[in-house]
């Protein structure tokens, strides 16, 4: 109870406010204030994340009102747009939200990637999390739970819109994903492949970028502009690479020959492509091709995201299914991580 109330003091401000304005804190018979709710909320996340168990910590616990599983389900379900607001707001108070520079105002840029996920007692990738999130504010744009099976595609977003620059790995890197952002006037800066699609040149000839690359040297610089083309139309993009150093080709060439299946040498399209960093985007001119290998390292942040779930904060396994509850799980450790945060910046904590 001490610690709760040293969590109280840093929320930020309308917190209790917001417990029902997102719909968080309905009239009922046992949670009445939005300290209890949020104190059932940390509850859940560090008794396994078993609403039984969770009902069952209830009925012996002398501070939380007693509640049955179906009740604590509900409960925890219902706080998920809550804990948003509280992780936001939360973030901007503590000032871990960063002012993007200002050659990126006028865009909302997001990166997207997807992170696999085991049920409890499980040793392979059962579900998969589609994860969209606003670079600068880290808030998340959109969120999809599903099964493995299903791969990691730009059309799964629907909440794309003018202005946004959204980030992405190669596996973004394809003609109907590229159309899907551009058909909602947004732009896009994506890894890409050496297979992911035909080029062309301004003639509307095949453009071959592996013989352009073929002659590497550290340091060296390709700003292309072409095209892609979707069933009659040329879609024209920019194409930037930048050659990497001898170190880091001798890096990645050791994690090309792992994930080869029986560890085999590269082969010559992968040995040529492998000197590089290759991105495709539909930014003109006027972002320099600095800054578009710039926002391409931005990206690295969704990666840390999901580092902080799995290592750190115990999300390897989902217990929850259903969207709505995987929501609320979700955001109940964002908050763990931001409130962790929060007090080793304030040092209320010892090392």
């Amino acid at each position: 109870m001490d610690n709760m109330e040293k969590i109280y003091e840093i929320m930020p401000e309308g917190w209790k406010e917001a417990a029902k304005t997102e719909k968080a804190l309905v009239r009922g018979r046992n949670i009445k204030t939005p300290e209890e709710l949020l104190r059932l909320n940390f509850l859940y996340q560090t008794s396994g994340e078993s609403y039984g168990l969770t009902a069952a910590l209830t009925q012996i616990s002398e501070n939380q009102e007693k509640l049955n599983k179906t009740a604590v389900q509900k409960r925890i379900v219902n706080s998920a747009g809550w804990l948003k607001w509280i992780c936001e707001n939360l973030c901007r108070q503590e000032g871990f939200i960063a002012e993007p520079p200002e050659w990126l105002k006028k865009y909302r840029v997001c990166v997207v990637d997807a992170s696999d996920y085991a049920a409890q007692g499980s040793h392979k990738a059962d579900f998969r999390l589609h994860y969209m999130a606003e670079l600068f504010s880290l808030n998340t744009t959109e969120m999809y739970f599903t099964g493995a099976e299903e791969g990691e595609t730009l059309t799964r977003y629907t909440k794309i819109k003018k202005n946004d620059l959204i980030i992405g790995d190669r596996a973004y890197g394809t003609i109907t994903g590229i159309s899907h952002i551009l058909e909602h006037n947004a732009e896009f800066v994506i890894r890409l492949r050496s297979n992911s699609f035909n080029l062309y040149n301004s003639q509307k000839e095949k453009f071959d970028l592996t013989e352009e690359l073929m002659n590497w040297e550290s340091g060296k610089t390709v700003d292309l502009k072409l095209f892609c083309k979707k069933g009659n139309d040329y879609i024209p993009i920019r194409v930037c690479a930048l050659a990497k150093t001898e170190e880091q080709i001798k890096k990645s060439e050791k994690k090309i020959k792992k994930s080869n299946s029986g560890h085999k040498e590269p082969s010559q399209l992968q040995y040529i492509w492998n000197k590089y960093i290759v991105v495709v985007t539909s930014l003109k001119d006027e972002i320099s091709f600095n800054r578009v290998l710039e926002l391409y390292r931005m990206r690295w942040q969704i990666e840390l995201i999901f580092k902080r779930f799995k290592s750190i904060f115990g999300g390897r396994e989902f217990t929850a299914r259903k969207e709505e509850s995987v929501k609320a799980w979700f955001y109940g450790k964002l908050l763990l991580a931001i409130i962790c945060e929060t007090f080793v910046k304030k040092g209320r904590f010892s090392p």
